[in-house]
């Protein structure tokens, strides 16, 4: 759904300039690629997996974890800090999942929808023909029955009154549509449709393109040599006719006064087409909107560790970095270091990181019954192998989404007593935020890290990562 959702903005943003700034031009082959170019980019500019990096000017972002800080409290300037969540949903309705259904929907009946059509202009091309010949590669079928005249593909249909008395001229309008591949687009234009089924624009556009079709078509005819007022007329002639088919060029298209119009207007400026650089910008805003945060964003401060034990942050530099790491650096082989010149990664890095968690993580059915959320912050010791032992949850700030007391009235007076807690209700509230805890350490257990070094060796490192568990 959201890429339906992306590729609807792409295509407004950037067919309305078109209409505003290049609809009325008579350059015709570049507005057809203009629209076609519209097209293409609102169906690929969002299957781009763009991510917006944010690179400090800080020699520390080269040593620091590149997932959350290795500390055990982290930075409030960290913004990955609650970037895993677990999610339930409570017993409201989802009308997201309702909406995505009914929008599949849609697009299952756009497709049939559009699937008969074409299956009826086969029928159409195949039933009543009196004969049928192969010009220049391009197969017509002469139609006894009074039939509209169109082309589809390397096929032009055409009724036998229509043959006998215009065929140069109705072939010749037909035989652009064919030689400039239009079928092609309209397919393109059709998929569109099926997918972007809700966006009105995608309806409106469909009309442009067919009419640049048209346009281009009708430039074929003049160019041949036949008189335009000769043309005008046999275009009058026929603006009365069956209706068009989806996906057939019809020659009766019903857009008389606007080919007219172009056919005598005065051919536009060559210049003008460089108002269709503001496609270029229009794409650019389109793919920084939807930039995603990198994951692996470096950290721009570090830790300094107080002699009162207390826990501050401030800006530090490569040489703090290696300063601080030699001084607090345990002497012992298997001490634990709380920060080192290369910090554990995760297999697969910091995206792999945040994949892992959330396919794993459940939300605990107590915490659910009990409404109960919050964040907890496991911390953990990476070996040199880069296994994790010596789990605790370091913090647990989840409570629960909706606070309710329980009034209790006495029976004697008839007056009501202070709110109070019911202490069974307590102890399950309690027993549903250890089932948190005790879920993120299992999903932290599945976890295999690259190991820390601290010049060049492999050492034990204390790690923490954040989980959020939240309702919906």
């Amino acid at each position: 759904m959201t890429y339906i959702i992306k590729s609807a903005i792409v295509l407004s943003a950037l067919y309305l300039p078109y209409m505003l700034l290049l609809r009325k031009e008579s350059f015709f082959r570049f507005n057809r690629a203009m629209l076609l170019c519209i097209m293409m980019l609102s169906l690929t500019l969002p299957l781009f997996d763009i991510h917006a990096l944010s690179w400090e000017s800080n020699p520390m972002s080269e040593h620091l974890p590149s997932y959350t800080q290795p500390v055990l409290v982290p930075s409030p300037h960290e913004p990955q800090a609650d970037a895993v969540l677990a999610t339930a949903e409570t017993g409201s309705t989802n009308w997201w999942h309702i909406i995505s259904l009914l929008y599949i929907i849609g697009m299952a009946i756009m497709l049939a929808t559009k699937l008969t059509q074409l299956g009826i202009l086969y029928r159409k091309i195949r039933q009543g023909v009196l004969w049928a010949d192969k010009q220049e590669g391009v197969t017509i079928y002469c139609h006894i029955h009074p039939i509209a005249p169109f082309s589809w593909m390397r096929s032009i249909v055409i009724s036998e009154d229509d043959y006998t008395n215009n065929a140069s001229t109705i072939l010749r309008h037909e035989m652009g549509h064919i030689q400039n591949h239009h079928s092609l687009d309209i397919v393109l234009l059709n998929a569109c449709q099926i997918i972007q089924w809700a966006n009105p624009l995608v309806w409106v556009m469909a009309h442009s393109l067919r009419d640049v079709h048209e346009y281009e078509a009708d430039d074929a005819v003049l160019r041949s040599g036949v008189s335009i007022h000769q043309y005008h007329n046999l275009l009058i002639k026929k603006a009365v006719g069956s209706s068009s088919y989806a996906f057939a060029n019809s020659f009766n298209h019903s857009l008389l006064k606007k080919r007219i119009t172009m056919m005598l207007k005065k051919k536009s400026n060559p210049w003008m087409r460089s108002k269709a650089l503001y496609i270029l910008p229009v794409a650019v805003v389109a793919l920084s909107a939807f930039a995603t945060p990198e994951l692996n964003n470096r950290a721009n401060t570090g830790t300094e560790v107080m002699n009162s034990g207390k826990v501050t942050e401030k800006s530090a530099t490569s040489q703090d970095l290696k300063n601080f790491s030699a001084s607090t650096a345990p002497d012992e082989e298997d001490a634990i270091f709380m920060i080192c010149e290369e910090m554990p990664e995760f297999e697969g890095g910091a995206a792999k990181m945040m994949e892992h968690l959330m396919r794993n993580l459940k939300y605990p059915k107590e915490a659910q019954e009990h409404g109960i959320q919050g964040r907890v912050i496991v911390s953990f010791v990476v070996e040199k192998d880069g296994s994790c032992t010596n789990f605790e949850v370091v913090s647990n700030s989840s409570e629960a989404k909706d606070i309710r007391a329980t009034v209790v009235t006495a029976q004697d007076t008839g007056k009501e007593t202070e709110e109070t807690t019911n202490a069974e209700d307590e102890r399950k509230a309690q027993a549903a935020k250890e089932a948190l805890n005790q879920e993120a350490i299992r999903v932290c257990k599945l976890m295999k890290f690259k190991p820390g070094k601290q010049r060049g060796q492999a050492v034990r490192v204390r790690f923490t990562v954040p989980l959020t568990f939240r309702l919906q």
